[in-house]
């Protein structure tokens, strides 16, 4: 019996917000077996779900976010103004230099990296994906 695609559509919907399969599974009404071929054949789907909701949860949150590396930023230009200005043999200028260090690590850390996929990225990496499937298969 083939599910509507409704019900594929909720089911994509449903695993790109993280919920198990046994959850979808009672959710929708179908069977263990149909969510796992789902997830298998929908893999690319649910990825590039999963990343328009982590981006629309990194926009609700952003506010706090960009204030936090305008403020790191502000204090890695301020550093590095002070270190323009110090004599590199003086001691607390090492510490400067850690300030620096630390600033930009921190900056880094922010740094969120995102994957956008159009319909035809989408189709090549499941073909992809299948292809290496199939090989995993063919080598158990």
């Amino acid at each position: 019996m083939t599910k509507d695609v409704e019900t594929r559509d909720r089911f994509v919907e449903l695993r790109a917000e993280g919920h198990t399969l046994t959850k979808i599974v009672e959710e929708l009404d179908i069977s263990y077996n149909t969510a796992v071929n789902w997830n298998r054949a929908y893999f690319e789907q649910i990825k590039a779900a999963r990343a328009i909701k982590l981006e629309e949860l990194q926009e609700k949150y952003m506010i706090s976010k960009e204030r936090k590396i305008e403020l790191l930023g502000e204090r890695l230009l301020a550093v590095k103004e002070e270190l323009a200005r110090r004599d590199l043999s003086d001691v607390p200028t090492s510490k400067l230099f850690d300030m620096l260090l630390k600033c930009q690590a921190a900056l880094e850390k922010e740094a969120v990296r995102l994957v956008f996929m159009t319909e035809e990225d989408i189709e090549r990496a499941k073909t992809k994906r299948l292809y290496h499937e199939e090989l995993y298969k063919g080598m158990v």
